[in-house]
């Protein structure tokens, strides 16, 4: 057996052989066991300094060299120890990463290693030089190309006469220009090319020659699922013809959206589509598909917590899934969670602390069963989804048992693209907290009947439009690319129901990383619904738009950016004393929620994150006076990668700008808005007080800063 100590060298442990091994293994064990591993002899670097570097940033250079100082964390960060012969050849290493950047005339003037308390100090000082332009960038071997084509591939090269030579950007263009003429058809295109430099003139001649060969088409398709495959060839030769028909030019993009469209079918562990061998005669490439039969049963265990400052949550989790239910690729997916929840927190419900907000807990459970059947109608494709929910949910306004039934078509002619029309039927029994008389219910719950008080059952039947077109390139932790989603419902009228209504709601999100392995990445989203009752009543509560929480607007807890309802707490005696009034997130038929963040990754593993949020959401219809009053937040976060996507803590600190949710309150039968004091401490500290002289309520709890935990990104 083997231990490993704090430098990283194995070593062997030598006890349990001594009374089982031959003298001569003992006499190995016993030198093995001598071996120590080598500490560092070298002075501890305390500082590192470069003067000169103006053009090429100080941490390009640093990131380029083996020398590196100590971190001012010390002593709890790694020392580092000075290396005369690493300095020297690090030394050399500046000089070509500035060369790298086009500044061939750069050199190292002077370089000190100066003896410190506990260490030594480095410097090194650098005389950049001017940097080396394209004098000429010329491309030859394009001819047989028509104009739109050459175009094509010589556009944003970044070679242009007069800009600096990059080696990074001349490497980059000859990638661009092979891979733009694969994708022209000519599969076995290669690509000379020649950079001269003049030192003294700082002037670079660039030549590219290209020899084209032969342009292809795609012809037959070759699949190959191993030995012991169970499904049939055909189903996986569709995908790829839908992708490739035959006869299509050549190009990589067409192969990778054909193993896309073959990996998307959720039924292989391993997928690729490659080209084959060409066929110079026919000028035909054929495909190659390789793929490997994942398990078609899979049973999934998990657990969830979900932690902020108005809702507390745990559940269990459980899914079976059955991958060719039946045959013919059929699937069918149970999924079950049970928990308990606790509004706002934990501790104030075992304390029954009432001022802390409407105290609820109680059980939440989801029981829900999808079946999946590709090649509806014989169309590859088409899928035909049929799911049913059924759950039992704790909200601060109101609890709800019931479910959904939905039925519908998913067409995807491309595999970043899915259009899913479908039917579905809700049935909720809604059962609001004891504030919630006969005339606030309407707000509460959106009773169709006005006069059901605390509880009622709502009954919706609605046609939906999902359109999906998603060209992220990873979908749990986005770094490049863009996803857009429009949802569309139209409620009611000759679908029955108890409301007529509908139903919009765009999201559009992007993604763009810069420097080495997409270390810094930009993210924004913007999601804008509007709600439509054309019934005359209140809209259901199922349908309205809450805002706040992990992943909406972070600036206010779960579900809080919403209207907000007065009400006193449930078993308040209101004879004699004030009672205690609490607030209730109702909702809104208007929503504004976008998001601008940047990303960056400071280990592999952890990731640091800054944001801003903006929302608003309203109790009509969006008006140019909502735009021009939205809520702001800023707020920094800490991620940590795992495999299942990473645990994000997020803090926001929302700014005293924009109009905050309207406060409404029943009284005498009719509903008045009432106005208040918005609390603008963060978590208690700081903050000024009421003036008592303005009136104002302080019944709004919500100060300006809000927590979060939880796994995945907001977006």
């Amino acid at each position: 057996m083997t231990v490993t100590d704090r430098t990283g060298v194995a070593r062997f442990q030598c006890t349990t052989l001594l009374t089982r091994v031959a003298p001569l293994v003992l006499c190995l064990c016993l030198a093995s066991c001598s071996h120590k591993g080598e500490t560092p002899s070298g002075p501890v670097i305390r500082h590192l300094r470069l003067e000169g570097p103006d053009q090429v940033s100080k941490g390009t250079i640093k990131k380029r060299i083996a020398t590196a100082a100590t971190g001012w964390w010390w002593p709890f960060a790694t020392k580092q120890y000075f290396d005369p012969v690493t300095w020297q050849s690090d030394l050399r290493r500046i000089e070509r990463v500035y060369e790298a950047h086009g500044f061939y005339q750069a050199e190292i003037v002077s370089d000190e290693v100066k003896a410190v308390e506990g260490g030594v100090d480095l410097k090194a000082v650098v005389s950049e030089g001017k940097p080396t332009r394209v004098e000429s960038f010329e491309v030859k071997g394009l001819e047989s190309l028509n104009g739109a084509e050459r175009d094509l591939v010589l556009e944003d090269l970044g070679l242009s006469k007069g800009s600096v030579f990059l080696e990074g950007r001349w490497e980059a263009a000859k990638e661009h220009i092979k891979e733009r003429l694969r994708d022209l058809g000519f599969a076995e295109v290669e690509l000379n090319a020649r950079a001269l430099v003049d030192v003294k003139t700082q002037k670079a001649s660039l030549l590219m020659v290209a020899r084209l060969g032969q342009r292809y088409r795609f012809g037959d398709i070759d699949i190959r699922l191993g030995p012991h495959g169970r499904l049939a060839p055909v189903w996986v030769w569709e995908q790829v013809r839908l992708a490739i028909p035959e006869g299509e030019t050549f190009s990589d993009e067409a192969l990778m959206e054909a193993q896309r469209r073959v990996f998307g079918m959720g039924l292989f562990a391993m997928a690729k589509v490659t080209a084959g061998t060409p066929d110079q005669s026919t000028a035909r490439m054929p495909i190659v598909v390789e793929a490997r039969e994942a398990p078609f049963r899979m049973l999934r265990t998990g657990a969830g917590v979900r932690i902020d400052q108005i809702r507390n949550e745990a559940r269990l989790i459980l899914e079976w899934s059955h991958r060719n239910f039946f045959g013919g690729m059929r699937k069918l997916t149970v999924r079950t969670e049970a928990g308990w929840a606790f509004i706002p927190n934990t501790y104030a419900v075992v304390r029954n602390q009432i001022a802390s907000g409407p105290l609820r807990n109680g059980p939440i459970a989801r029981l829900g069963l999808q079946f999946e059947q590709p090649r509806f109608l014989g169309r590859p494709s088409f899928t035909e989804r049929t799911t049913l929910d059924l759950e039992k949910s704790l909200e601060q306004s109101y609890d709800a048992l019931g479910g959904r039934v939905g039925t519908g078509v998913a067409w995807q002619p491309r595999s970043s693209l899915t259009i899913f029309p479908s039917y579905n039927i809700q049935a909720y029994w809604l059962n609001g907290p004891a504030t919630a008389s006969a005339t606030a219910a309407p707000l509460t719950l959106g009773c169709a009947n006005q006069n059901q008080g605390n509880n009622c059952f709502i009954l919706l039947s609605y046609l939906e439009q999902m359109i999906t077109w998603d060209r992220r390139d990873a979908p749990l932790e986005a770094r490049n690319g863009f996803f857009a989603s429009l949802s569309l419902q139209e409620g009611g009228g000759p679908l029955r129901g108890d409301f007529t209504y509908l139903r919009v709601l765009p999201d559009v999100r992007g993604y763009i990383s810069f420097g080495d392995h997409d270390q810094l990445t930009f993210a924004s989203r913007l999601r804008v619904g509007e709600l439509l009752p054309t019934s005359g009543r209140q809209s259901a509560v199922v349908t309205r738009f809450f805002g706040g929480g992990g992943v909406s607007m972070r600036g206010f807890s779960d579900r809080r950016l919403s209207p907000l309802l007065l009400a006193p707490a449930p078993g308040q005696v209101q004879a004699g004393a004030d009672p205690i009034m609490l607030t209730l997130p109702i909702g809104g038929d208007g929503m504004i929620d976008g998001s601008f963040e940047a990303r960056y990754q400071l280990t592999e593993r952890l990731v640091l994150a800054a944001f801003v949020d903006y929302g608003q959401v309203t109790q009509g219809r969006i008006g140019p006076d909502d735009v021009t009053t939205l809520l702001w937040a800023v707020g920094l976060g800490l991620r940590y990668r795992t495999p299942i996507g990473p645990i994000r803590l997020d803090f926001a600190r929302r700014l005293r700008r924009g109009r905050p949710p309207p406060l409404l309150s029943v009284e005498s039968g009719s509903v008045t808005s009432v106005p208040y004091w918005v609390d603008d401490s963060c978590f208690g500290f700081g903050g000024s007080d009421p003036d008592p002289a303005m009136m104002l309520s302080t019944a709004v709890k919500d100060n300006l800063c809000v927590f979060h935990i939880a796994i995945g990104e907001a977006f």
